[in-house]
């Protein structure tokens, strides 16, 4: 499989270089403004995971940003960015951050190119904010894949309008069979599905900001292409592989945030339409700094949200009934210091995972990171004992019998599915009732293939299938 970023370079020099050159036939005597940075990255995970050996992942990664004034309203910025992985080979890859023309007149402003654009007042649980596609690879960094758009804003009185026009979604990442932090069937981003509906790769948002009694308060509407996708299975058990899936939605959102002496509350809501099946969500809670904390030059700042989501089944989120605590040291120091601590834990199953961040620089031109997450799940397994007997049964039989059928869909149970995931089940059904059905399968491995799939498909499971993949990462910056 490969990766359906925009380009794959051979290495990160290249690509780096590449991009130079780019740049500078398009603008050629004119004097620009260079930046950005390299990055040393080294990833270690504390157990060899389920499916994959490896513990050790080193990689590195550049981001190369241009800046020039075309005239006193006419700007123009980019932004490459590149990740070299010496073990997952999903996470070579470039993407344009930005490529972005903007015209700032006095009544209205106007970009065009690929662009980054952030919705939303949350820290812990940002879910209104759904233009660009998060970039998966580079977590636990909230960054985003550049989203082609053109977009209009200007202020209507005092309140702000902003104008959406989006061309396509971008490709999700999921890693690769060497990568962690993955399922144990691999995602196939090559033969990803869409739903694109009336207004084909063209999709629309719109946004209204304004102030009322002292609270700031948005509301948006997106029309597009989910940047969620659920997924589907390919029933080739010579060739397991998972299938994304992303369907045309309509989300509204509201964003309310309000400052109380020291204390800022913020919320966002959500209702979403078009997708597996109608939902709504509501994410939000509190902000408090203590300054000074005992006398001392520390200030230290926590977050408490919270996020509930009206879905029994959850596809494209892990939090759905979560509650989120974190705290932020600043020691306010030459060197920038801060540290950072939180644990998110799901209310309903019993889950929770908890990491932690701390950032320094040092000289003029160095940062130091170190990143971790710990996955914790106190919910049961399922045990292979109580079901692979049982899939392995449905091997032999050839064709099945109508107590393994019966068991079958029992095992499926309530799982919202879409019309077509539920057609490719019952032609499933059907083939399994055929004699020789199996012929020319491997059937060695499809008790433990129909045994991942029972676990993903499960809510109270998705812990368990990561709680190996707890790591440390360590990265070095070096600012240009």
């Amino acid at each position: 499989m490969k990766s359906t970023q925009w380009k794959r370079p051979a290495s990160s020099a290249a690509c780096l270089a590449g991009a130079v050159s780019l740049l500078s036939v398009s603008f050629p005597g004119f004097a620009a403004e260079w930046s950005g940075w390299l990055n040393a990255e080294a990833r270690y995970y504390g157990q060899t995971g389920e499916q994959v050996e490896e513990q050790t992942y080193p990689s590195a990664a550049a981001q190369l940003e241009f800046a020039h004034s075309l005239s006193e309203r006419d700007q123009f910025t980019a932004a490459l960015f590149v990740r070299g992985d010496s073990v997952d080979d999903e996470r070579n890859y470039a993407d344009v951050r930005e490529f972005l023309w903007l015209h700032d007149a006095e009544a209205y402003q106007l970009r065009a190119g690929v662009g980054q654009i952030s919705w939303g007042v949350n820290e812990l649980f940002k879910i209104t904010d759904l233009i660009n596609q998060k970039d998966r690879a580079e977590l636990p960094f909230q960054r985003k894949l550049g989203q082609p758009l053109m977009s209009l804003s200007f202020y209507w009185g005092e309140d702000l309008i902003e104008l959406y026009s989006l061309y396509d979604v971008r490709s999700a990442w999921y890693p690769g069979e060497d990568g962690r932090l993955r399922y144990p069937i691999l995602v196939n981003t090559d033969d990803e599905e869409y739903e694109r509906g009336a207004t084909g790769r063209w999709d629309l948002a719109g946004r209204w900001k304004t102030r009322l009694w002292d609270m700031d308060i948005a509301l948006s509407h997106f029309y597009g292409v989910t940047r969620d996708p659920y997924f589907i299975f390919n029933y080739d058990f010579n060739d397991p592989y998972l299938v994304p899936v992303y369907e045309k939605v309509n989300q509204s959102s509201l964003e309310w945030q309000y400052l109380v002496r020291d204390v800022i509350l913020r919320a966002e809501f959500t209702y979403q339409t078009g997708s597996l099946e109608q939902f709504e969500s509501v994410a939000g809670g509190f902000e408090y700094t203590f300054g000074s904390v005992f006398e001392s030059d520390y200030d230290l700042t926590w977050y408490v949200e919270g996020i509930w989501d009206s879905r029994e089944h959850i596809y494209g989120t892990l939090f759905d009934r979560d509650v989120g605590v974190a705290a932020r040291l600043a020691f306010n120091d030459e060197r920038d210091s801060n540290l950072v601590l939180g644990v998110v834990a799901d209310t309903r199953y019993d889950e929770a995972f908890a990491t932690l961040f701390w950032s320094n620089t040092f000289g003029e031109s160095w940062t130091f990171n170190v990143a971790g997450q710990y996955f914790h799940a106190n919910d049961e397994r399922y045990d292979p004992r109580d079901f692979i007997p049982f899939f392995e049964q449905l091997v032999l039989e050839n064709p099945a019998s109508p107590q393994s059928i019966e068991r079958l869909l029992d095992l499926v149970g309530d799982v919202t599915i879409s019309k077509k995931q539920f057609e490719r089940i019952e032609q499933f059904i059907r083939d399994l009732q055929q004699p020789d059905y199996w012929a020319g399968i491997n059937t060695d491995t499809v008790p433990q293939t129909l045994f991942d799939l029972l676990r993903i498909s499960d809510n109270s499971q998705k812990m368990n299938l990561i709680e190996r993949d707890s790591y440390i990462q360590m990265d070095v910056y070096y600012h240009f």
